[in-house]
């Protein structure tokens, strides 16, 4: 009999949205060189729409998500979790205060990232970032590049606020082709302004633009798939 003791299993911290969660399990099945079930990556899943909205949290217009991830995150603490995964950006403003809770290391999606740009940066160019309006509030990604002296460009206030966020919740309501095209207008709209490549911020925006097979996915940071890499050099 399989000794599963013997296998890392990755947990992953879901539900920032669902979809976006089931999608990561999906990008780990295609990123991984398995030949046979017994090689692939052993996963816990929560993945709880529950969670309290991030952007509602940021704005101070509702319950922080806090509380709930930690929960999630117990939980999979006690399923005996090697690493966690939490395949959702703007939850990783909670990382720090998340990892302070358990001894387990739990991936940081946003230095993965441009960890990565790194590994393919031309001096001088710019990286448009399109994120939530939580995310850039919080400026996770425009901290993590500034260490780096990477120039990057956003969409403007109301762009953010009249495009792209209804753009987002059109995702969680299944209508991810009419977001496609807005992701991919508003992704236009900063290379227009001089990007070189965009950072797909909210791990909403590479389902839409997959539904609609946008040339944008030819020039961007995938942040969802670059998690799934990480996983999958961890495990292998």
């Amino acid at each position: 009999m399989i000794d599963f003791s013997e296998f890392p299993t990755l947990g992953i911290l879901g539900g920032m949205g669902p979809g976006a969660a089931v999608d990561f399990q999906q990008r780990l099945l295609d990123a991984s060189p398995a030949t046979k079930d017994q090689e692939h990556i052993p996963t816990i899943v929560w993945n709880h729409g529950g969670i309290p909205d991030r952007q509602l949290a940021l704005k101070n217009l509702g319950e922080s998500p806090f509380k709930a991830m930690l929960h999630g995150l117990k939980i999979l603490e006690r399923s005996g979790v090697a690493k966690v995964a939490i395949p959702c950006n703007t939850a990783h403003f909670w990382h720090a205060d998340l990892q302070q809770q358990t001894n387990i290391e739990i991936l940081n999606m946003i230095e993965i990232t441009v960890q990565q740009i790194l590994d393919h940066y031309k001096y001088g160019d710019k990286v448009g970032i399109l994120a939530t309006k939580g995310a850039l509030s919080t400026e996770l990604y425009q901290r993590e590049l500034s260490k780096y002296n990477i120039p990057y460009v956003m969409n403007s206030e109301e762009e953010i606020e009249k495009k792209f966020m209804p753009a987002v919740y059109a995702v969680k309501r299944n209508e991810s082709e009419k977001a496609g095209i807005i992701f991919q207008e508003l992704s236009q709209r900063l290379i227009d302004v001089g990007a070189g490549s965009i950072i797909l911020a909210c791990t909403e925006i590479p389902l839409g633009l997959h539904v609609i097979q946008s040339p944008i996915l030819n020039v961007s940071f995938d942040t969802t798939q670059l998690l799934a890499d990480a996983c999958v050099r961890w495990f292998y």
